[in-house]
């Protein structure tokens, strides 16, 4: 669940100074205020945007090596076995004449998977 502005502004370590025209400046209180809050309010963006949008990620990339998702086959093979099930009626005979069924059943046939 994503934190709060003043969580994430918790765990944020405030700046102090800003470099302008190559020299460094000490920033005041108001500024330092402004950067923690623009800083926290990104953070908690990126947070719901994951909570929203993290399963398309999650389905290509997984969740990472603590917690183990399904995720999507190769292209390459999604394809395969799309190609098997239209061959196997999976998908109903007019599947079959489709241009994309047809084209690649064109290449397994002229190029067949040894044993096949």
């Amino acid at each position: 669940m994503a934190q709060s502005i003043e969580e994430i502004k918790a765990e944020l370590e405030a700046p102090t100074h800003n470099i302008v025209n190559g020299e460094k400046v000490d920033l005041t209180s108001e500024e330092i205020e402004a950067t923690l809050n623009t800083w926290a309010e990104n953070e908690r963006a990126r947070q719901l945007d994951v909570e929203a949008n993290g399963y398309k990620t999650y389905r290509v990339q997984g969740k990472g090596k603590d917690e183990v998702v399904a995720t999507y086959p190769p292209l390459g093979e999604q394809l395969d076995k799309l190609w098997h099930d239209i061959d196997g009626g999976k998908l109903g005979a007019d599947a079959k004449t489709g241009s994309w069924y047809l084209a690649i059943k064109q290449v397994k046939d002229d190029s067949p998977k040894p044993g096949e």
